[in-house]
């Protein structure tokens, strides 16, 4: 989308389009302010929709449990309708302190050329640019495309294939649940450990579903060679404890065991760090050690920091309300959107 003149300056610029980012969007418009938004995607939703569109999720508040293109959708409508210029396809690359007309503003400059202006900026760039995290086996490159998936975009591409999922949090209980309907039973869950990170309800299911025989609870195993003639047929998989190995069919060899993620040209900005991947910020403002430049979501740390989507909006709402307050000189206000 585009809108406004690019050399114009806003009030608000917006790194990332994911939802902390379109709740940010959402309450600077609320405010009167102007916004833009800078996407490196090609597409608004960041992570979720990148990552798991068909995903449900269960902990955003107000909602028992959506999909994850649909909190997407509801988003972008909620945040979009004050008229935020929207750039997607673009990464950043600087930051600098600029005049205009004697005026101090903000520059972010990004990877096709672009150059924008603004008077404040608000980092919303979730986990940074990422990568799944591998399976240390020889070859594996060569199944992308053939069997071998990082992520679950739509349930259809398992319709009736026999899959292995491979992890031991939220992501892969969740999606051991989720292709229930989809794929073929029984979903082997390998973990190599015997204890899950996922929520104690999800591992309870996923056990009540293996007494049904629609799930098959592999701990502590390892996937060790995958088999195939062009595309995947079998996995090995290793019982690390007793060292035995077993080949169980497989056409779909799903792996989630997270993503190496990083900030990118972000931490050459001279923005200080919590951690190795987040900015820290005040969480009172959630403005940076910079002035006028604020973080929110998954990309914003502090002591204590709980990484939920409910919390990056709260987060956006934060940060939005300090900009606006920041460029009009005035007291830091909610302007509630109901009388």
């Amino acid at each position: 989308m585009t809108g406004r003149d690019r050399s114009s300056p806003v009030d608000v610029t917006i790194l990332g389009a994911g939802p902390a980012g379109l709740a940010a969007a959402y309450y600077a418009g609320h405010r009167g302010a102007t916004a833009r938004i800078v996407e490196s995607l090609e597409q608004i939703g960041g992570q979720v929709a990148a990552t798991y569109p068909e995903k449900e999720i269960f902990d955003v508040a107000g909602h028992p449990r959506i999909r994850g293109q649909e909190l997407v959708e509801l988003c972008a409508e909620q945040g979009l309708q004050f008229g935020a210029d929207v750039r997607l396809g673009e990464e950043v690359e600087a930051l600098r302190q600029v005049t205009l007309d004697g005026e101090t503003l903000l520059e972010v400059t990004t990877k096709p050329g672009g150059r924008y202006l603004s008077r404040t900026l608000i980092v919303t760039a979730g986990q940074g640019a990422f990568e799944p995290r591998r399976l240390p086996i020889e070859g594996l490159d060569q199944w992308e495309g053939q069997g071998l998936h990082y992520v679950v975009r739509e349930k259809e591409a398992f319709a009736g294939a026999r899959c292995v999922i491979v992890g031991g949090g939220d992501s892969a209980l969740d999606w051991t649940l989720g292709l229930q309907d989809t794929a073929r039973p029984p979903i082997a869950l390998v973990h190599r450990r015997d204890n899950f990170r996922a929520l104690e309800s999800s591992v309870n299911e996923a056990r009540a579903l293996e007494g049904e025989g629609r799930v098959r609870i592999m701990t502590p195993c390892e996937v060790r060679e995958i088999h195939g003639d062009g595309s995947m047929e079998a996995v090995t998989i290793e019982n690390t404890k007793t060292g035995e190995s077993e080949q169980v069919p497989c056409e779909a060899l799903i792996t989630l065991l997270g993503f190496h993620s990083h900030l990118g040209a972000i931490a050459d900005w001279g923005i200080e760090l919590e951690g190795k991947r987040q900015l820290r910020i005040d969480p009172m403002t959630c403005e940076t050690n910079q002035s006028r430049v604020f973080a929110a979501g998954d990309v914003a740390g502090y002591p204590g920091k709980i990484t939920l989507i409910t919390i990056g909006m709260g987060e956006a709402a934060i940060a939005a309300n300090n900009a606006v307050a920041q460029i009009r000189g005035e007291k830091v206000q909610p302007k509630y959107s109901t009388d």
